[in-house]
């Protein structure tokens, strides 16, 4: 009978686990996220927005059929913030520097909240 080495490791690798804070505020995120697109414009970029069932998706990739265009994909959960939306804009369409720029689509929707409830 063979004889087990001692450098025989065994390991465990624990799924990944992603917590995202629940935001339970009631307000349109598929509108805000294109509110947000509209008020940043991005240049040569085509967005699908579509509404997420876990946690926020942002992905972007050059359009290799084209000019150099980008095509990007924005998944919106049910349970979004604001500011996490904001982000995920933010980062996807590459504005920077980043924190104005998220401060820019908060403000744009506090104006634009108000608006839509009249």
């Amino acid at each position: 009978m063979r004889e087990r080495d001692d450098d025989t490791r065994y390991e465990e690798v624990a799924p990944r686990r992603h917590i995202e804070y629940r935001d339970k505020s009631e307000f349109d995120r598929i509108a805000f996220a294109m509110r947000a697109l509209r008020r940043l414009r991005p240049k040569k970029m085509t967005v699908a927005v579509y509404s997420a069932v876990s946690s926020i998706r942002a992905e972007s990739w050059t359009d290799l059929r084209s000019d150099g265009s980008m095509m990007a994909i924005l998944g919106v959960p049910p349970h979004a913030s604001r500011e996490h939306i904001a982000y995920a804009v933010v980062e996807l369409v590459g504005a920077s520097p980043v924190p104005l720029a998220v401060q820019i689509v908060l403000a744009d929707d506090k104006g634009g909240a108000a608006s839509s409830e009249n």
